[in-house]
């Protein structure tokens, strides 16, 4: 992608004329090059692609024209203002060949080559008209000094049109002004023509965003999924060690206590606070896993970890999981469908005071649908502190959406979607 440096401040009124008219003017001296070797290599690759040598041919033609692109994006930069960014292909071709042949399959080249060819002639009109606006000021204010110089049986445009030759000077004097003054007017007219077409053959705005979004989308993706296998990665090392340690400081207590003489107090409060102590680090290091990603969820999939969540609800769940939707899908889209429904069975266990609750898994519209309702008091909603705007945002993270729909007295629905397009 072309990144042009900003132009700083906006240039005075004579500043900008100067510009206006070394653009006009030497814009036609650079189209004439780039018109002929435009029109000479692509007549010449053309007539000789059958045999192969024609191709090469093309590419020395597309080179040439972003090579003269470029110099019309800079100067009209200069001249007009910062342009929109320009976006060429990268080639991701392993071949040598293929990377040397893939500016053929890059439209914005073979726009290059077309401005090439356009543009000539409205660079000729901008230099035409600039030379023949400044030569009628210019002719127009010094008539009365080399008019002496004609012969006097010269007949001029007045004359023909009956005019006393006592105003004719006058009449010469009052439209040099009028030309002087208007040529500001006329250079920049000239100048935003030429802007325009740069801007419609030179630029690709539109493709140099959807790049952009494309690479961040890719990116994001990456540390999404580097984030998921993270985050498994501590739930299995808590797992497998200081959640086991824990247990097992937990059981050598427990027989301390018992082997210890009944009459020893002191020691006894000091073991039943250390089993106290233990056994609370042991219920928050199985809270914090269960925040992570649990091992059923890497190894048996979405379904099964959503079995075992509904499992551990206080209030009775129901599943109904379509046929569909009991395939394996990508981490990233599993991880966070399961800490949707996670969330959404804690608020359930939490706020809502129902005595039912339904969990569905489907697939509809290319995405994940995961719908879990309750027969609760209702009254959920974004903003009101239940967990359910930081899942929000942890579902924007995948494209994900969150709907709920929560009358007061009326029971809760909370409804997520997930794309699986951009994560398959």
């Amino acid at each position: 992608m072309n990144h042009q440096a900003p132009t700083g401040q906006e240039p005075g009124a004579l500043r900008r004329f100067g510009r206006d008219l070394g653009y006009n003017l030497s814009t036609f001296f650079t189209g004439i090059v780039a018109f002929v070797v435009a029109v000479t290599l692509f007549s010449l690759g053309i007539s000789t692609v059958i045999i192969y040598i024609g191709v090469f041919v093309l590419l020395g033609a597309l080179y040439s024209a972003t090579f003269f692109a470029e110099v019309e994006r800079q100067m009209a930069t200069w001249a007009t203002g910062q342009l929109p960014p320009t976006y060429y292909k990268q080639s991701t071709a392993t071949s040598r060949l293929r990377r040397m042949l893939d500016p053929l399959r890059d439209g914005q080249r073979w726009k290059d080559l077309l401005h090439a060819v356009l543009s000539f002639p409205v660079r000729v009109l901008a230099f035409s008209v600039t030379i023949s606006w400044i030569a009628a000021a210019l002719g127009s204010l010094t008539q009365w000094f080399w008019d002496r110089y004609l012969p006097s049986d010269n007949t001029d445009l007045w004359d023909l049109l009956g005019i006393a030759p006592d105003y004719h000077t006058w009449i010469e004097i009052g439209l040099g002004i009028v030309f002087l003054l208007t040529l500001p007017l006329v250079l920049r007219g000239l100048s935003l023509l030429q802007r325009a077409l740069a801007v419609g053959l030179l630029t690709n705005e539109r493709q140099a965003l959807r790049e952009e979004t494309s690479r961040l989308t890719s990116s994001r993706s990456s540390i999404i999924a580097a984030e998921a296998s993270t985050l498994r990665k501590i739930e299995r090392d808590i797992h497998d060690g200081p959640q086991q340690r824990m247990v097992r400081m937990n059981m050598d207590l427990e027989a301390a206590k018992r082997r210890l003489d009944p009459n020893d107090t002191d020691t006894r409060v000091l073991l039943d606070s250390a089993l106290e102590q233990s056994q609370g680090a042991l219920a928050e290091l199985r809270a914090l896993s269960r925040g992570i990603a649990p091992p059923v969820l890497t190894d048996r999939g979405l379904v099964s970890a959503l079995e075992a969540a509904s499992g551990r609800s206080p209030v009775p769940v129901s599943m109904r999981v379509s046929e569909a939707a009991r395939s394996r899908f990508p981490a990233e889209a599993e991880q966070a469908a399961y800490f949707a429904g996670l969330e959404s069975l804690t608020n359930v266990a939490k706020h809502s005071k129902a005595t039912a609750c339904e969990l569905a898994l489907d697939l509809a519209e290319g995405g994940l649908l995961l719908t879990i309702q309750d027969n609760g008091v209702g009254g959920a909603h974004l903003g009101k502190g239940t967990g359910l705007a930081g899942l929000a945002d942890r579902l924007a993270g995948v494209d994900g959406t969150l709907h709920v729909d929560s009358p007061e007295n009326a029971g809760t629905v909370v409804s997520v979607f997930i794309p699986l397009g951009k994560h398959s």
